[in-house]
């Protein structure tokens, strides 16, 4: 499992790499960012027709981001709980909401016994973690650095962490789905 995961960010790291910090005219088509992906995710995409669920995989997201910034806000401001700490109880049930919503919703997928089940979700809470990471240092930097509100800071964190979570889900989480 976590092989997987390590495999999936040292292809994602390695595609990177030859990016120069050096000031260039910027390429700003969809061409110049599909080079940044490492070509076997991109081939996965493509060849099995993947590429169809993501818009079925955003709108489970968006369900859950619902969920994410309601339970925020309420914690926050009628609990009185440290937003960080919010934060983190919201993403775990958004992240167990969109697991159950996006096997059954978004790949129609059935696990072939009970324990399956319990791998692939230890599997997305993985790839989940991954996307946690992301969402909670975009949502310090823009509640703390930039002085935006912690609800705003924290859509915008959902939105960053997408992809990530998209990309990984589908070859980690629902690999034999579709």
């Amino acid at each position: 499992m976590h092989i997987a995961l390590h495999n999936l960010l040292a292809q994602c790291s390695e595609s990177i790499q030859g990016i120069s910090l050096q000031s260039k005219p910027v390429d700003h088509s969809w061409n110049q960012a599909l080079r940044i992906l490492p070509s076997s995710i991109l081939d996965n995409l493509i060849a099995r027709g993947r590429w169809r669920f993501v818009f079925k995989f955003a709108f489970v997201g968006a369900t859950g981001a619902v969920i994410n910034l309601t339970l925020l806000w309420l914690l926050t401001a009628y609990v009185h709980i440290y937003y960080i700490i919010s934060a983190l109880i919201a993403i775990e049930i958004s992240i167990i909401w969109n697991f159950f919503l996006n096997t059954r919703a978004t790949f129609n997928y059935n696990f072939p016994e009970g324990t399956a089940i319990v791998r692939a979700m230890a599997r997305y809470h993985a790839v989940s973690f991954g996307g946690m990471l992301i969402n909670l240092s975009a949502l310090l930097a823009f509640t703390e650095v930039a002085g935006i509100h912690y609800v705003a800071s924290e859509f915008l964190a959902i939105l960053i962490a997408f992809t990530f979570n998209y990309l990984a889900s589908i070859n980690y989480v629902w690999l034999d789905a579709g």
